[in-house]
């Protein structure tokens, strides 16, 4: 009986055994699918390099429309719609990987100005019907509200124009003008704060093309193809074709990856310069991920700390900046454990006299860990009594100069009337 119960108990041990066995290796596998445990949480294999891969499509189908992006969502403005201008306006949500209707645009149209200034969106000139009437219609979009208004009008109607932001004026440049589409010479700025447009004479500012740079290679997209500039051998080779060859797409960056939006197939039944094309629009839209994504570790740079800098106050402010997006960030001072922050500012409080350095480190949802420089500064707080004193002892110096020079000053004055009076 009891030699019956050792071989069952060691029949249940050799089975317990073997269930953890097995269940180390379902987590082992798990792991190498689907990622490696950090210390911050569960990290995701890094996406597939150089390659475009379709994701969800736009609502409407639709070519030659404005696209901008605020707070990490795209968005596309007007365009051609059946070759008639259209002013829908939607929003990709890249994260949830989804489309949403906003407020339409007040007066739709193609070709023209759709850029970033402040938060907000300004939709400005175009055509109301391809290349019959040109417009000098200012409208501005606000996303956090959802609302368009209207603003004061481009002083000259044209399509095809440059265009940049500089320190949130806007600058349009160049383009075409009615009635016999003559090349327009000048540059016309558009002040959002004061809603007034001026001439500008002087060197136009560098238009920024529709690229990315990561990793030291600079990516440049036209909606047709894809190049690529190595920033450090110099020379240029040609990224993964699009799945489609389409004219008319809207082409942005978001966190690192380019997005190739909606398009067109042009064909036409006598000379293209006789007659307009056919179009057949589209609503799909693909994502290019570019080499060593996933791969490259977050830049951090520290801006409000200078190395080797002097502060005469207790508390000092942390800002840094992060080139991409991250899922946990911390600081660590003097060599102390990390500490968890939220956003990119922290102020460092109540910190002693001497030297201090600290460090700030970022994660990608890849793993990949960014750490800044560690940075040194001093901190050399001064007592309130001793200001009290050093205040103190200025006021009484300039009490005493001050009476002195009175002194000599009336003395002088005196010896004058002496030498009148004899």
């Amino acid at each position: 009986m009891v030699e019956l119960r050792k071989i069952v108990n060691g029949a249940c041990r050799g089975s317990v055994g073997g269930v953890c066995v097995v269940l180390g290796l379902v987590f082992l596998l798990v792991c190498c699918l689907f990622g490696t445990v950090f210390v911050f949480g569960l990290s995701v294999s890094p996406p597939e390099e150089n390659v475009w891969v379709e994701v969800a499509p736009m609502r409407y189908a639709r070519s030659y429309f404005g696209t901008a992006v605020v707070d990490g969502k795209i968005y596309a403005i007007g365009g051609l719609d059946k070759d008639r201008v259209t002013g829908v306006v939607e929003r990709y949500d890249p994260q949830t990987n989804t489309w949403s209707d906003r407020s339409p645009m007040p007066t739709p149209r193609s070709g023209g100005v759709v850029v970033c200034s402040m938060g907000k969106i300004y939709c400005i000139g175009g055509y109301f019907n391809p290349y019959l009437r040109y417009t000098r219609i200012n409208e501005v979009y606000d996303p956090a509200t959802n609302k368009w208004e209207t603003k004061a009008p481009l002083p000259t109607a044209r399509i095809k124009v440059s265009v940049c932001v500089v320190n949130g004026s806007i600058y349009v440049m160049g383009g075409f003008v009615i009635p016999t589409a003559v090349a327009f010479e000048g540059c016309e700025v558009y002040d959002p704060v004061e809603d007034v447009w001026s001439v500008y004479d002087g060197p136009w500012p560098e238009e920024p093309s529709v690229s990315m740079v990561f990793d030291g290679r600079e990516y440049v997209c036209d909606g047709v193809g894809l190049r690529i500039h190595d920033l450090v051998g110099g020379g240029w080779v040609d990224g993964a074709d699009l799945p489609l060859g389409l004219y008319g797409r809207g082409v942005v960056e978001v966190e690192g990856l380019l997005y190739a939006l909606g398009g067109c197939t042009e064909t036409y039944s006598i000379p293209w310069y006789m007659a307009q094309p056919y179009r057949v629009h589209f609503r799909s839209v693909f994502v290019y991920t570019p080499f060593g994504y996933g791969r490259v570790a977050p830049e951090v740079c520290v801006f409000s700390l200078e190395a080797n800098g002097v502060y005469d106050f207790r508390n000092v402010t942390l800002e840094f900046g992060i080139q991409q997006p991250v899922v946990w960030v911390g600081y660590s001072l003097d060599g102390q454990a990390n500490v968890t922050v939220e956003g990119s500012r922290v102020v460092l409080s109540g910190l002693s006299n001497g030297h201090h350095s600290v460090r700030v480190f970022a994660e990608d949802k890849y793993g990949n860990m960014g750490v800044s420089e560690n940075i040194t500064f001093s901190v050399v707080n001064v007592p309130l009594s001793m200001l009290f004193i050093a205040i103190v002892a200025i006021v009484v110096v300039v009490v005493v100069v001050v009476c002195v020079c009175l002194f000599l000053f009336l003395r002088k004055r005196r010896c004058s009337r002496r030498l009148v009076v004899d």
